[in-house]
């Protein structure tokens, strides 16, 4: 069995002789189960192809060979994240959208979404590695002055560090760069 995901879309070939199994029911079942998946910030290829496994062993099929690909290679997933802010101008801007590769590989540089419990999720550029702690900063470091709901606000832009288990992967491709993987 082949998958190919994007970020957005998924591919499913099976590669089987059906015998009265319902291989397009099969195939509907797990691109809804990658494409969940895909989007879980603690999902990775491992926890994809189980899942996927066991799908494929309810419709009957027990010697299982699953291939996961996305453009960025053999056992690497894809995830879409919106950005939401100003703190990574002129980089990325609020509500653009940034394609990311589930990776714990980082280096200084990067731009990384991480999981974070007061944020939920921060989009950061890596200035530090130490160990296990990642400094995370922002590429727009001024104060902006925002109005929302009638009210006034400074917005400062967040830097902080992290473990580096926290990082959900590396911003590979957004509408303002030439793509290159």
């Amino acid at each position: 069995m082949n998958i190919y995901l994007d970020g957005e879309n998924v591919t499913v070939n099976t590669l089987a002789i059906p015998f009265g199994k319902d291989i397009g029911q099969m195939e509907k079942e797990i691109k809804e189960y990658t494409i969940k998946e895909m989007n879980n910030v603690d999902s990775n290829a491992s926890s994809l192809k189980i899942g996927i496994s066991e799908i494929v062993r309810k419709y009957g099929f027990t010697n299982i060979n699953i291939e996961v690909n996305s453009q960025f290679g053999e056992d690497s997933l894809p995830m879409i994240v919106i950005v939401d802010g100003l703190s990574m101008v002129p980089t990325l801007q609020d509500g653009e959208e940034v394609i990311i590769e589930k990776t714990k590989n980082i280096k200084v540089g990067d731009i990384v979404v991480v999981k974070d419990p007061e944020y939920k999720l921060l989009i950061k550029r890596v200035g530090y590695i130490s160990g296990n702690q990642v400094f995370l900063s922002s590429d727009n470091n001024d104060t902006i002055n925002v109005y929302e709901n009638g009210t006034f606000h400074q917005m400062i832009a967040v830097e902080k560090w992290t473990n580096s288990s926290n990082i959900v992967g590396v911003a590979r491709v957004w509408s303002s760069m030439n793509i290159t993987f």
